[in-house]
């Protein structure tokens, strides 16, 4: 199973295992994501000091940069 945002993509894969009668015992969960994955720049705000030559720079990035996590979780 994918989810996916306009900032984040998930790829979800649920696997059983083990028996107990007709029904399984557990599942294992793993999951990845994908946060800002086309590693796409958005700018900071403009500096606003009018002291210097640096008025309307931009310095810095307004979020973080490309991020991925993996996890696995069991669900018994």
């Amino acid at each position: 199973m994918a989810v996916a945002s306009s900032e984040r993509i998930a790829l979800i894969k649920d696997t059983p295992f083990g028996r107990r009668g007709n029904a399984e015992l557990a599942t294992l969960e793993f999951r990845a994501e994908f946060f800002n994955l086309f590693n796409l720049v958005n700018f900071g705000l403009p500096s606003n000091i009018f002291r210097g030559s640096g008025l309307g720079v931009i310095s810095k990035t307004a979020g973080s940069s490309r991020q991925i996590q993996f996890s696995l979780k069991l669900i018994y």
